[in-house]
């Protein structure tokens, strides 16, 4: 499959996205996709893309051995606060903002869920599955506004100081 925006470390930069306000985190659609599998695999790939798709996985393997949920969540965990610290280290964003690593965490979540139950409908217009492929997509959408909270919204131009006499 052909990756968006190049080979790993750069978003697609596209109007209004994630990538577009801090050149250095992925879209919610990238991360859509590496929590499907699509991306986050490489170790040249972006450090978010592969903890998303490293949480989805976690996610599918909490679902399939709940006898290993403490042991898996508390990998989650680790993903979770790995990805707080590579933001807080790359940006200069608010001591209590919100958990960028809980939100990718989220989106692995909702991601998981929607294909389970896509996976074992009996019918695929099941109201289920609806609700729940627009909640990931929802949260992947919900990314760019959370980092621009986050991280902050570049100015689109410097100010220039009058010239002349006051």
């Amino acid at each position: 499959m052909r990756r968006r925006g190049g080979p790993g470390r750069r978003g697609t930069g596209a109007p209004g996205t994630a990538a577009e306000l801090h050149p250095g985190i992925p879209d919610g659609h990238e991360l859509l996709a590496a929590c499907c599998g699509h991306i986050g695999d490489r170790t040249d790939d972006h450090p978010v893309t592969r903890a998303a798709r490293q949480l989805a996985e976690l996610h599918l393997a909490r679902r399939r051995s709940p006898v290993r949920a403490a042991e898996i969540d508390c990998r989650r965990r680790e993903i979770v606060v790995h990805i707080d610290r590579w933001v807080s280290d790359r940006t200069a964003a608010a001591a209590q903002a919100r958990s960028l690593g809980a939100a990718v965490d989220g989106l692995a979540a909702a991601q998981v869920r929607a294909t389970v139950l896509l996976r074992d409908a009996e019918t695929v217009d099941d109201e289920r599955i609806r609700a729940a492929w627009f909640l990931a997509g929802s949260l992947a959408n919900w990314w760019g506004e959370l980092v621009e909270q986050h991280v902050g919204s570049p100015r689109p131009y410097a100010r220039r100081r009058p010239r002349g006499p006051r």
